[in-house]
Order: C-alpha cells, then sequence, then structure tokens
C-alpha cells in the first residue's frame, strides 16, 4: 500500500511539475503575444455594428475570454501562430468605450493550472447618440422652412387623385371597394383617393422610456416626427407629455420655432446628460445649437408646465386632430390606452395618425421572460393600430430618412 500511495504522489507530483512548466515557459514567450492593427479609433452611432479585423500572434493555443457585452469575436479560440480574427463592435448606447486589452486564457493539457495573458489593442469606440443625425438635419432646416412646405399636405379623403389600394378594413364605405381587384386577388380591395390639403398638424410626444437604449430612440423618433411635421408646412400644436401630465404645450407654432425646440429639448434632457456638445459637434455647428438653446430659454418656451390631467381625452382634447396630420412618438408598450384612443378619435375627426415607436422595447429588459411578455402585449398593440388604419414607423426606418447621416470628423 506504501508502494502504490508513493507512485500516486509522485505521479501527481509529475502533472502538477509538467503543468507549472507549461504555464511558466509561455510567460517568458508572453512578449511574442500580440496583435494588429494597435491604437484603434472607431466613431459610429449607437446601435450600428461595426466589424474590426485583427491579425493575432499567440506562441501557444489561447482561447479569448472575458469580452466586453459591446463586443464578439468571430472565434474565442487563437492557436499556436498567426491567427485572424474578426471583432463586430455593437455599442448599444451613446458614450465612449475604452479597451485597453483583450484577455486570453492559457489552460494545461491536464486542465490542472490557469493562466490569464493580456493582448495589447488601444480601442476606443466614439458612440454617438442616435439622435446626432436628426439634430443635425434639423439644423439645415431652420430658416428654410415656412408655410406652404414640401409635401403639400396631401390626404385621403374624397378627392378624384388616385393615391393608392388597400384591403377593406372594417367602416370603410362600400363604394370605395374595387371590384375587379377584389375578384382578382379574392379579398375585399378599396381605393383611396387624395383630398385637399391637411388644415394642421398635431404632435403629441410620451417622454416616458423602460431603459436608455429605448430613450435614445425614442428621442431620435421625436426629432424624425417633427423633421416630417415641418416639411408639410403648417402650423403645428405640440404637446410633450409623461403619462397623464402634460410637461409642455406649444400651440399653432410655426415650423422654424418647433425645430427649435425640439432640438433644445433633446440637447438638454438626452445629450448634455453624457457628452459636452463640443464632443459631438464641430465647433461652429456647436456653436449654432448653443445659441438656439440660449434663443428658446430666453423667450421660456423650455419652461415646463407639469400639468397632471385627469384622462385620457383631456390630453387629445389639446391636439388639433380634425384634418390634420397627427404624428405620435413614445413607447405603445407604456402608452398603450392612449394611443388606441387617440387612433381611434383621428379616423373619426377625418384625420391621419403616424405612430412613431421602439420596434423592440424590450431592448433594455435584463430578464427573457419579462421580455417576452413585452414582446406579446406589443404585437397587440401594433396590431390593433393597424387595423384602426394608423401608419407605425419605428426607429430603423425612421434612420433611413436621414440620407446624410453626418458623424464628426
Amino acid at each position: 500500500m506504501d508502494i502504490m500511495l508513493l507512485i500516486a504522489t509522485v505521479s501527481a507530483s509529475a502533472a502538477m511539475m509538467l503543468s507549472a512548466y507549461i504555464i511558466i515557459r509561455t510567460k517568458t514567450m508572453s512578449d511574442k503575444i500580440g496583435c494588429e492593427p494597435r491604437n484603434v479609433r472607431l466613431r459610429m452611432m449607437a446601435g450600428e455594428e461595426k466589424n474590426l479585423d485583427l491579425i493575432m500572434y499567440t506562441p501557444v493555443e489561447l482561447k479569448l475570454a472575458n469580452l466586453p457585452e459591446w463586443m464578439k469575436a468571430s472565434t474565442d479560440t487563437l492557436k499556436k501562430g498567426v491567427n485572424e480574427v474578426k471583432l463586430t463592435v455593437s455599442p448599444r448606447i451613446g458614450k465612449i468605450y475604452k479597451l485597453d486589452f483583450l484577455t486570453t486564457t492559457l489552460t494545461d493539457p491536464l486542465k490542472i493550472l490557469y493562466e490569464d495573458f493580456k493582448i495589447p489593442i488601444g480601442l476606443e469606440v466614439l458612440a454617438y447618440p442616435r439622435t446626432l443625425p436628426f439634430i443635425i438635419e434639423a439644423l439645415k432646416m431652420i430658416g428654410r422652412t415656412g408655410y406652404g412646405g414640401e409635401a403639400g399636405g396631401v390626404k385621403k379623403g374624397r378627392g378624384t387623385e388616385y393615391l393608392w389600394s388597400r384591403e377593406y378594413q372594417v367602416g370603410d364605405p362600400l363604394a370605395s371597394i374595387d371590384w375587379k381587384a377584389s375578384a382578382r386577388l379574392e379579398k375585399l380591395i378599396v381605393k383611396d383617393f387624395s383630398e385637399e390639403a391637411y388644415k394642421a398638424v398635431g404632435l403629441v410626444f410620451d417622454t416616458r422610456a423602460i431603459g436608455s437604449i429605448t430613450g435614445d430612440e425614442v428621442n431620435a423618433l421625436f426629432l424624425s416626427s417633427i423633421i416630417s411635421a415641418v416639411k408639410l408646412g403648417l402650423p403645428i400644436t405640440l404637446i410633450l407629455k409623461n403619462g397623464l401630465t402634460v410637461v409642455s404645450e406649444y400651440r399653432s407654432i410655426d415650423p422654424d420655432t418647433a425645430l427649435k425646440i425640439a432640438i433644445s429639448y433633446s440637447i438638454k434632457n438626452y445629450i448634455t446628460e453624457s457628452w459636452d456638445v463640443y464632443e459631438i459637434f464641430e465647433p461652429k455647428t456647436a456653436s449654432q445649437v448653443l445659441s438656439i438653446i440660449r434663443e428658446v430659454e430666453a423667450s421660456g418656451l423650455l419652461e415646463a408646465l407639469q400639468l397632471k390631467i385627469g384622462s385620457v381625452n383631456e390630453v387629445i382634447s389639446k391636439l388639433t386632430i380634425r384634418e390634420a396630420m397627427v404624428y405620435y412618438v413614445g413607447n405603445v408598450i407604456l402608452d398603450s390606452e392612449f394611443v388606441l384612443e387617440l387612433s381611434r378619435m383621428v379616423k373619426m375627426n377625418n384625420s391621419e395618425l403616424v405612430v412613431l415607436t421602439s420596434g423592440k422595447p424590450w431592448a433594455d429588459l435584463d430578464s427573457l421572460e419579462e421580455a417576452y411578455i413585452m414582446y406579446l402585449s406589443h404585437c397587440k398593440v401594433l396590431d390593433a393600430l393597424q387595423k384602426m388604419g394608423s401608419k407605425v414607423i419605428f426607429y430603423i426606418e425612421a434612420s433611413r430618412r436621414i440620407h446624410e447621416q453626418t458623424i464628426p470628423a
């Protein structure tokens, strides 16, 4: 028994010594562990993805470990010699991300000992807020807008100019049914015709957000809706609310004033919390932005009302919704009662409703169970809106409207 114990002890000791030798030997060659390029700086929008191609050198097989949540690698195994690795960078919110080194782990063949090795990289990612390209587009429009804008305010109605064909919805007049198209497609199809221009624009923005990602998206959609409304060249009634609390209210303001309020509100409430204006804009643009904010503040247009409202209809009554183009911006999952009632009343008043909302409001949730429940509720609200004839636009679709997404050089 003593001999067996001796053999077992010697074997274990030998294994430990082998493992220790491998670790120590790799440490002596740690200066050969590296990657190219070094000191990489990326500029991008939050929510975008960019690929970074790296060449990594390792004297032994290593494994990548502890990558930050905003980064993925094409492989986690680095073989001895030269490795081509693609890093996918996808920041979720707007801020500056820094990574000084990549962590790799060496495990000896017997899986007894572990050792971490650092690969210097010097990566800096400037992820700008999603609102940035919309602010730049809005800045370009100031001074170039006025009443009687680009779109001409065409709306559906009883006119003679054909707009489009679509599937029949409950409440559509029978006279609008295209019987030939219905017979051909084996479902009821109606024709829409254009009528006279809209008389006004109503826009309501619910400022609530589930988290930083959806907050950034909804704020970008707010700027997008203002840009679209301004292009109609009509008086704008703008209501900013938080649930049933009216934060600010602006009645029949001109397009330039609407743009200035939207820019100032976005900068003050979403940008300056994390950024200095001169960090994200060129000096000339930053000076223009600050000048607009000072102008709007001096006029008292940013003063908050914080007016408590007793019901959904009280908020809706403040909007101009008769024969108007109406925009709603917000997380519909947080505001389902309001947005569904607004959709119903807009249709009754011969108007059009465009809903701009986050496509994935559950992006800020950590729990998969909570995310799935929110997904189901979100689908139900969207389905109800579409059945009532309201148009729904998500953040990705809105961002495509801004063709020049300028990022500071």
